[in-house]
């Protein structure tokens, strides 16, 4: 299946010679989309999304029969100030809404709508092909941010598997001493932590990728705070290797916010972020959590776990100014909050919180909003702007978004 298709609708009364000029127009704008045609009589196409030019007028029962036939997920009608293009558009609306979810732009506003529904359509059809593993339950102090995982597969259409904690345990050991190797004496050069918890830290993440990759998937979350238990040392070192490895990795097991990582990465390609929220001001938030990419920092140290003291955490560094999405899919609320942000400080400076520490200034509403009408504890991050392609994405997915920039 295609992720998006772009198709003209146009009543056969009409001479092609007439159209030619608006067709044209319109298939200078959507280059990057494969065209179907056009469309004089119903026809079945095969995509998530679709961005139909209604040419003329008279067409209203023809749009209506192809997006029935074509089970579209999500439709963006484009219409132009001739040929009665917008009062069948305005007459075909109401039935549409009742098939699938449809938004409406002019031709000459087309280019500025079109990437955010390629990146959204895209995404969501890699989302639907993805497999997240779930290495544990759900931490118990997560009373909210569980029981879940029926959503997430028949909303975002994710395959779920689930170990238990004991078969990453024993792939850790049997993992064995680490020969050196250039990434190994790298993370050496950032360590405040001994060799051998550092060796040991090194050896979980190894662990975990191999699992990630026998049981092939795409993103993974693990009840972490049960590994120190196990093996002395957190998970945090590891899920930041996976980060920068490309591969989605969330802890204490949370699947909303490791979902929304997953989201987060398809819309944007960057390497997402997920943090708890530690302070809330007016128009400003703190975040602070220990598994933070490197490749995402401008500067790292290798430290200990802030809740533990054990080895091994991230202190990254981010640059100030950076522009950030900020975001949280809640499966129980059926919504996506999301909001633009600024970083204002990107540097640890409290001892008793997870050693990354970012502070943000964020829309009043959304900050107010975090502390009377909470998701849970934790946000995702990641340090470029998609709300847009979020929204979108939240349209073809039937998702309630809440956007705050």
């Amino acid at each position: 299946m295609l992720d998006v298709v772009a198709a003209v609708v146009a009543s056969p009364l009409h001479e092609p010679s007439r159209l030619s000029r608006y067709v044209s127009d319109f298939l200078s704008k959507t280059q990057s989309v494969t065209f179907s045609g056009v469309i004089t009589e119903p026809a079945g196409l095969s995509a998530t999304s679709a961005i139909i030019f209604v040419a003329t007028g008279g067409t209203e029962h023809i749009l209506l029969e192809t997006i029935k036939m074509s089970k579209f997920s999500y439709v963006l009608l484009v219409y132009h100030e001739l040929e009665n293009s917008l009062p069948a558009v305005l007459e075909a609306l109401p039935v549409l809404r009742s098939v699938t979810r449809v938004d409406v732009v002019k031709l000459d506003s087309l280019s500025e709508q079109l990437e955010p529904v390629v990146t959204a359509s895209r995404a969501v059809n890699r989302l639907r092909k993805s497999k997240l593993l779930v290495i544990g339950s759900s931490s118990p102090w997560l009373i909210y941010s569980s029981g879940v995982e029926g959503v997430l597969r028949s909303k975002l259409g994710l395959e779920l598997e689930f170990v238990e904690l004991k078969e990453l345990i024993a792939e850790y050991g049997r993992i064995g001493e680490v020969l050196e190797s250039e990434e190994f004496s790298r993370l050496i050069t950032h360590s405040f932590v001994s060799e051998r918890h550092l060796l040991d830290s090194y050896r979980l993440y190894l662990a975990i990728d191999r699992l990630v990759r026998i049981r092939r998937a795409q993103a993974v979350s693990v009840r972490c705070f049960d590994v120190i238990n196990e093996t002395g040392v957190t998970g945090c070192l590891a899920l930041s290797k996976l980060l920068d490895k490309g591969i989605v990795a969330g802890c204490e097991a949370d699947l909303p916010t490791t979902a929304t990582m997953m989201i987060l990465r398809e819309l944007s390609d960057s390497t997402p972020w997920m943090a708890n929220v530690v302070e809330v001001r007016e128009g400003l938030v703190e975040l602070a959590h220990c598994t933070i990419a490197t490749s995402i920092t401008t500067g790292y140290e290798l430290t200990t776990h802030f809740e533990s003291g054990k080895p091994t955490a991230v202190a990254g560094k981010v640059n100030v100014g950076l522009k950030a999405t900020i975001a949280k899919y809640d499966p129980k609320r059926n919504l996506v909050r999301a909001a633009l942000g600024e970083v204002l400080e990107g540097f640890p400076k409290h001892s008793a919180r997870c050693r990354t520490q970012v502070s943000l200034r964020v829309p009043k509403e959304y900050s107010r909003k975090l502390l009377e009408d909470p998701l849970g504890a934790h946000v995702v991050v990641t340090f470029t702007n998609v709300l847009r392609s979020l929204e979108v994405l939240c349209r073809i997915l039937g998702i309630e978004p809440e956007v705050y920039n």
